[in-house]
């Protein structure tokens, strides 16, 4: 009796949630079946011999069921890697979106991976496929190529070249990306002066190629110098946040390093997307959404990553400050991974962990 009037009590909600259209407001690239992307990379952020352990996690074990259970498959790795070669990318991918019910997707495809797919060909699957350009990837390739005069570079030639193709392709793109965690971590200094990232320019080239940038106040001078650019566009600028792969420092990537960002008044008109969840730091992306105007969440990767009970408890603390408006405006997004299945796991749980979540952060609200 009392299950039935919890069940009651929050029809409304469930019903809302279920009527949702899917969107993917920061995917990957989908590769090729014969892609030298390790399948397992779907289902964990470990890399190398770890790679070998993500069988043995919970995540593995429910999205397996899942996507076995959607392709009819056997309950293996095996079965459901011979269901992908039988039937081919196209079919599943086909199979995989409409049964997540996706209507957009937003792309960023600043990840090298082998055989991926470009993102025109994405539109066979969602009727609306966006691109999100990654700033560091950008400046690389721009560095990489070279000067067009063939020169040594500048500061001011490389600002010229980088803040040029921001502004030429603004109207094509539906948000910039930063991966300043990965590089330097979240503490940004929006007041790098010319001479510091000068010195960061000339560090970053003596590195030799390709040109990896991890000085850290060239980060973070490009960093400030997109956000700009995203100001004059009105482009939102997502930021990963929280846990990813060994090539992060995870403590330097708590969302509370971003108060220097976020206390500069430049950028109070900014809208500025804490990515995955910002996991295991969902508390203090929670209390940045409910301070800063500018600050919204999202909570991909950490679903489908993390165990049920973890997901439902990283969204149950972004839900503990945030307004519920600055989650649900970017609610479903998936993990970040070139597998059909990834999409319809992600969806799937998606729609689970909302509606567990929102339920339990409000049995007593």
């Amino acid at each position: 009796m009392l299950r039935q009037r919890v069940m009651e009590k929050f029809a409304e909600l469930r019903e809302a949630i279920d009527s949702i259209e899917v969107v993917d407001a920061h995917a990957h690239n989908i590769v090729s079946l014969d892609s030298t992307v390790p399948f397992l990379t779907c289902f964990s952020e470990a890399t190398g011999d770890a790679l070998s352990y993500a069988p043995h996690t919970l995540c593995f074990k429910r999205s397996l069921r899942e996507i076995a259970k959607l392709y009819g498959s056997e309950l293996s790795l095996h079965g459901v890697q011979g269901y992908r070669s039988c039937f081919g990318l196209e079919s599943i991918s086909t199979m995989c979106f409409q049964d997540a019910g996706i209507c957009t997707i937003l792309i960023d495809d600043g990840i090298e991976l082998d055989k991926k797919h470009e993102i025109e060909w994405h539109r066979k699957f969602a009727p609306v496929v966006g691109r999100i350009l990654r700033i560091e990837q950008l400046a690389e390739k721009i560095l990489d190529e070279g000067s067009s005069d063939g020169l040594p570079w500048t500061l001011d030639k490389f600002m010229k070249d980088f803040v040029g193709k921001l502004n030429s392709v603004a109207a094509e793109i539906v948000a910039l990306k930063s991966i300043a965690s990965y590089r330097s971590g979240l503490e940004i200094n929006t007041n790098v002066t010319r001479k510091e990232a000068e010195e960061g320019l000339t560090d970053v080239l003596h590195a030799g190629n390709p040109v990896r940038i991890t000085n850290k106040n060239f980060v973070d001078y490009i960093f400030t110098r997109s956000l700009e650019v995203a100001l004059c566009f009105d482009l939102p600028i997502q930021i990963h946040t929280g846990f990813g792969d060994k090539d992060l420092d995870l403590r330097l990537s708590n969302p509370l390093h971003l108060r220097n960002l976020l206390e500069d008044r430049r950028f109070s008109n900014c809208r500025i997307v804490l990515l995955h969840a910002s996991y295991p730091f969902s508390k203090e992306a929670s209390y940045l959404a409910s301070v800063y105007p500018q600050v919204y969440l999202d909570f991909g990767l950490a679903i489908p990553k993390l165990s049920i009970h973890g997901m439902i408890s990283s969204v149950k603390e972004l839900l503990e400050l945030a307004p519920l408006k600055k989650v649900t405006l970017v609610l479903f997004k998936n993990i970040e991974n070139s597998c059909p299945g990834s999409w319809e796991e992600g969806a799937s749980g998606s729609f689970m962990i909302a509606w567990s979540g929102f339920r339990r952060s409000g049995d007593c609200d």
